[in-house]
């Protein structure tokens, strides 16, 4: 448990903090909660629970200056999980994202067009867009996925669990943008998140940070330009104070481009910028934004969604955060929702490569590669109890 972050509950504050107190006697440190109810039905009755997470602080830069140390000794560069993905080559990725045009026509068409249950010629066909539905994907999406599917050689006979899902697999990864290759040479990597309040920004920036020194051994700074919410700053103080990198707070956009300049002066390989949770429908404030991010151009600029969202809801907030150019999507609380296929339609509609996947809440474990498979295999596994 030791350099992590732990979870605890309890049905009060008092006993949540007698079981820190327990494991980490005075130096644990809290550094995010929640309150939610369990149990019950349909949001009846059920008991209060309090949540926290609490980080191990103790040696904590010892611990990840061992473990870099015994990396090196050993010779092997051990990959976090989901971030070993060798990606594309810039031709290769240009000729994927254009074969992907054609298919992204047909999901504009279909999702303007009446949802009506399709008929089908085959057994097997039928059986994929069934899959499709009971994962809750839009029922225009799995018709155009079905109809790539009835180009190929299909089975005969009664097809099995198995070669269904992995037929469907296989295609529904195809509709999904790949990430681009990340320029080797670019330092440092400069990745900046937006995104509206409360979707996971300040937490994800921190498994990013700590993912890249503890796995990679890279030199990692971190930019916040979340001045209007002072907890927000505090808690990605804590982030870097625990995982020991520094942390600049800006409030100009000229204060942004200093700092990045100054972490490049300093060698660093990457930079993560935290910008304000801001409501979608506030155009004051998507022009703040803009404006800070227009003076890195370089930037990487990976819009924040929450799965949890509802689909037409990320749509909105996609369009609205347009103004700020960005150019590849985070999916975060991946564990809280109870089928990923719901939000399909609208990630197709974006048409941006999806970048990272979080699933919890720990710093740094639960964060993986965005790759279109892992996507197809997250919409296509059940989470139904």
């Amino acid at each position: 448990m030791k350099g992590r972050i732990a979870r605890f509950e309890a049905a009060t504050m008092d006993e949540v903090l007698a079981k820190v107190r327990s494991v980490f006697g005075d130096e644990g440190m809290i550094v995010g909660s929640r309150t939610y109810r369990k149990g019950g039905l349909l949001g009846v009755g059920g008991r209060q629970i309090v949540e926290v997470f609490v980080a191990d602080t103790r040696s904590r830069i010892a611990h990840l200056r061992r473990e870099t140390l015994q990396r090196a000794r050993e010779g092997v560069a051990t990959a976090p999980r989901g971030l070993d993905r060798s990606p594309a080559s810039g031709r290769e990725f240009e000729e994927i994202t254009d074969t992907l045009s054609a298919l992204r026509e047909d999901i504009q068409g279909l999702l303007a067009q009446a949802s009506e249950r399709p008929e089908f010629d085959h057994p097997f066909l039928k059986e994929c867009y069934d899959l499709l539905i009971l994962r809750e994907v839009d029922p225009r999406v799995a018709d155009c996925v079905v109809r790539e599917i009835a180009k190929l050689k299909l089975p005969s006979g009664f097809p099995t669990p198995a070669r269904i899902a992995a037929t469907v697999r296989t295609q529904l990864a195809k509709f999904f943008v790949p990430n681009p290759p990340v320029d080797p040479d670019a330092r440092p990597r400069v990745i900046c998140l937006v995104g509206p309040t409360g979707v996971g920004k300040t937490t994800t920036i921190a498994k990013l940070a700590a993912r890249a020194m503890i796995n990679e051994s890279k030199k990692v700074g971190l930019v916040t330009l979340d001045t209007f919410r002072i907890a927000a700053v505090d808690q990605l103080q804590k982030y870097a104070e625990i995982i020991g990198v520094p942390l600049r707070v800006v409030s100009e956009p000229a204060e942004l481009a200093t700092a990045v300049d100054a972490c490049r002066k300093e060698n660093l390989d990457m930079v993560l910028v935290d910008s304000a949770g801001r409501s979608h429908r506030d155009e004051l404030k998507m022009a703040e934004i803009a404006e800070f991010l227009s003076v890195v151009p370089t930037a990487e600029i990976h819009l924040v969604l929450s799965c949890t969202t509802h689909s037409g809801t990320i749509d909105s907030v996609a369009q609205r955060f347009a103004s700020v150019e960005y150019d590849r999507l985070i999916l975060t609380k991946v564990d809280e929702t109870v089928a990923m296929g719901a939000v399909v339609a609208a990630l197709l509609k974006i048409g941006k490569p999806i970048s990272y996947i979080t699933d919890g809440q720990n710093v740094p474990d639960d964060i993986m590669v965005g790759d279109p498979e892992r996507i197809a295999d997250l919409v296509l596994q059940s989470r139904k109890s």
